[in-house]
């Protein structure tokens, strides 16, 4: 059970092991002017690998249609779902889930995201026993890495791929041969990954500019920190912290050679990779050509 390209990409690196008898993912949806029917990259794969796919609007209130492929256990992957007791019940293995954090840390939505935005340094996935409640059943293993000090987040939800899958196929074979350990969670450790939104990829100039470029690697690639310039939202992909203080918001530097740097409530952020609305991704010395913000406080 999943949706995204993360599930889909754990999907692939399971198939030669373990006999997939179906996918179970979230409805088709619909974009664009022409209304055109867009296949998530979970179906898209399970098509291309004659899996047969199912895609209720409520997996829980048809788990007849699971108990037909007689699964002897269920996986999820940010299915995006949340599953009642009818669903748990229909293996007889249960569910078991990969988990983008290190249990209990960053029980949630968004655990790799929030933890590019904390600025934390290591990270992992834990494969544990789904139950009723949010990410909180016994633990079956975890695995480690380390996040490189630029990635964003969606580039550690590319390297988590490898290890997430390691740590799926150890907890199967576990299972299979029975000797997996159910480890509860220590709840004084929980910390919660809530759902990112867009509210809060308005870039604040009064925080560190350390902490800025957490959040802007955090939020890409969605939903994209951002500041507004003659009314129109900027997006910023990309951004270093260096040395110096100046206004939260002001313009430090604008040029060629320096680039687009404005000042923070403690130090300077300068803007790599920027886009306005409905162009290309340019670099902060390209959106410096022809503009001279020296003057302008930035919202």
């Amino acid at each position: 059970m999943g949706s995204p390209k993360f599930a889909a990409d754990v999907l692939a690196g399971i198939i030669n092991h373990h006999q997939v008898v179906c996918v179970v993912t979230q409805p088709d949806a619909v974009a664009g002017r022409g209304h055109k029917v867009l296949f998530n990259p979970v179906k898209q794969f399970a098509i291309e690998h004659n899996i047969p796919v199912l895609q209720p609007e409520k997996i829980s209130k048809e788990a007849d249609l699971l108990k037909a492929y007689q699964p002897d256990i269920i996986v999820t992957c940010a299915f995006g779902q949340i599953l009642r007791q009818s669903v748990l019940d229909a293996a007889p293995y249960g569910v078991i889930n990969v988990h983008g954090s290190l249990l209990p840390r960053y029980r949630g939505a968004a655990p790799v995201q929030w933890s590019v935005i904390n600025g934390d340094r290591v990270t992992g996935v834990t494969i544990l026993q789904t139950e009723l409640g949010l990410d909180s059943g016994p633990m079956i293993c975890s695995e480690s890495f380390t996040i490189e000090p630029s990635a964003t987040s969606g580039e550690v939800l590319q390297a988590m791929v490898p290890v997430g899958v390691k740590a799926l196929l150890s907890a199967l074979q576990q299972i299979e041969q029975g000797v997996a350990k159910f480890i509860p969670q220590n709840p004084e450790e929980v910390t919660i990954a809530p759902m990112l939104n867009k509210s809060m990829a308005k870039i604040d100039w009064t925080k560190k500019a350390t902490d800025l470029v957490n959040l802007v690697r955090g939020l890409n690639p969605w939903p994209v920190a951002f500041f507004v310039y003659n009314g129109e939202p900027v997006k910023v992909f990309r951004a270093t912290a260096i040395n110096g203080q100046a206004k939260p918001g002001s313009v430090v530097y604008c040029d060629a050679q320096k680039g687009l740097v404005i000042g923070c409530g403690e130090g300077l952020l300068q803007l790599d990779e920027l886009q306005l609305p409905g162009k290309k991704v340019i670099t902060g010395k390209d959106f410096c050509n022809g503009r001279d913000l020296r003057s302008v406080t930035l919202e």
